[in-house]
């Protein structure tokens, strides 16, 4: 009988765990602006700090499908900063047993976007334009991606280049990409 009761609580738990999930998922999804998003799911304290990640990262795959292929998990946000790591998998290589290019292009344009729009206001918008990569070595195992946008105060700025540096696990600089955002800023 006890064993019976431990998996109702155990249903019920998961139930209650995919239904928040959901709920935030919904709320925060919506939200353009990704370090808000950020430091309401850190704010949860009740959740372990590995989990706070997974669920940003889940929510950004949520906002932006296409980067759920790659399965990146977003681990620093800031005003302007942002950095992510993702593992070689199966599905990200390519028939020479290392990441394919397009992964790593992927993985490159949705650290560089997420630290572009943690400086646009709700009614500001960006859209990619442009896409410069420098392969410098093939890689295998786990990536790490880094970007640094400086803050812009010229609102009547039409084009934004920001840069996206990604990393082996022996912090060999592995590519370089160079995003070109054409975008429209409210000032607001």
């Amino acid at each position: 009988m006890q064993l019976y009761q431990l998996g109702i609580v155990g249903v019920v738990l998961l139930g209650f765990l995919a239904s928040s999930l959901f709920t935030i998922s919904k709320k925060l999804s919506s939200l353009r602006e990704p370090l808000a998003v950020w430091n309401t799911v850190h704010s949860l304290d009740v959740l372990p700090l590995r989990m706070r990640s997974w669920i940003y990262s889940l929510l950004v795959g949520i906002a932006n499908p296409y980067s759920r292929s790659i399965n990146v998990r977003i681990t620093e946000v800031q005003k302007g900063i942002v950095c992510g790591i993702m593992k070689e998998t199966r599905s990200t290589s390519n028939r020479f047993k290392c990441v394919h290019a397009g992964a790593l292009v992927t993985f490159g344009e949705t650290i560089g976007g997420l630290a572009l729009f943690t400086h646009l206001g709700k009614k500001d918008r960006a859209i990619l334009t442009n896409i410069n990569v420098e392969y410098i070595k093939a890689v295998r195992g786990l990536l790490t991606a880094s970007s640094v946008v400086p803050a812009f105060t010229d609102t009547t700025t039409d084009k934004i280049i920001t840069e996206v540096i990604i990393k082996n696990a022996a912090f060999d600089t592995v590519a370089k990409l160079t995003l070109t955002w054409k975008t429209d800023l409210k000032g607001e």
